[in-house]
């Protein structure tokens, strides 16, 4: 049985002559598995169901989510059954396309469903997922905000802490549910600088910041913590950066954070950690 890995590699890379560390999260687990770190939380949670007789697992996929992928994957290594409700859209976006082929490999049952807004999709899928299955299954949330990952992250932050040769002065994470970055403030210790989350699509910076320092189990004053901001673009959610990185790097996802580190990097206090937490494939 495959399962996510514990600690994943460091690259160094010359940005504008400075020196960045890059946090290779998206090595978390090797293929066929999907190459991003929410799969650590996601196996721990599934195995979790799984030992209280929960035998189906269900997720609302969007366009460009990965999510899917990972719920079919666990599925396929725990023994349980992945039921993925399907966006159905005019135009079938490309990497919608490329995920599906994903699945079909793990063996899902795929249920189509109308595209639209993702929280009505999600609530017409528990509604199918319980009356077809039961008390035996469970509807995961959209975006798979879990438990098991910010612990996880917390987790391997700690691991990249002992294996950095100075802590960084400023850490750049893409923030797209909260859940990665949530498990890095919650890991962050007294003397690891500044972290810095950058929307992966526009939305409130005073909700995503409460909601991240919440779930860290920061206090939501400020008081206590790591010195924290947000940084809005202004991204859509299918919009895509087609800035270029010298690592593996998803374009709907960390790459608007890289991007936005590329042309501040002179400007942040050194040395600088991106935390990159994965890839298209």
């Amino acid at each position: 049985m495959k399962k996510p890995k514990e600690g994943t590699p460091i690259q160094i890379v010359d940005k504008m002559g400075v020196r960045a560390f890059v946090k290779r999260e998206d090595m978390a687990v090797d293929p066929p598995a999907p190459p991003f770190s929410k799969i650590r939380g996601l196996y721990s949670h599934l195995k979790k169901l799984k030992s209280r007789g929960v035998s189906v697992v269900g997720y609302t996929e969007t366009a460009i989510s990965m999510a899917g992928w990972g719920v079919a994957w666990v599925c396929s290594e725990l023994g349980m059954k992945a039921v993925l409700y399907d966006p159905q859209y005019k135009v079938t976006p490309p990497l919608l396309k490329f995920h599906r082929k994903q699945w079909i490999q793990f063996e899902p049952e795929i249920v189509p469903i109308p595209a639209g807004r993702a929280k009505v999709g999600y609530y017409i899928s528990r509604k199918h997922l319980l009356d077809a299955y039961g008390p035996n299954a469970v509807m995961l949330g959209l975006g798979i905000p879990l438990e098991e990952t910010i612990a996880e992250t917390a987790t391997e932050w700690r691991r990249t802490m002992d294996g950095l040769p100075e802590p960084p002065g400023t850490t750049v994470v893409n923030v797209g549910s909260g859940t990665i970055c949530a498990g890095i403030v919650r890991g962050w210790k007294e003397g690891e600088g500044k972290i810095i989350g950058v929307l992966g699509r526009s939305g409130s910076i005073w909700s995503k910041t409460r909601y991240i320092q919440t779930r860290a189990g920061q206090d939501v004053d400020g008081l206590l913590g790591p010195p924290f901001k947000m940084i809005d673009q202004g991204w859509k959610y299918t919009e895509k950066s087609r800035y270029k990185s010298p690592f593996p790097c998803h374009p709907y996802y960390d790459m608007k954070a890289w991007e936005w580190l590329s042309e501040n990097i002179n400007n942040l206090e050194p040395p600088v950690l991106f935390w990159n937490i994965g890839r298209m494939k």
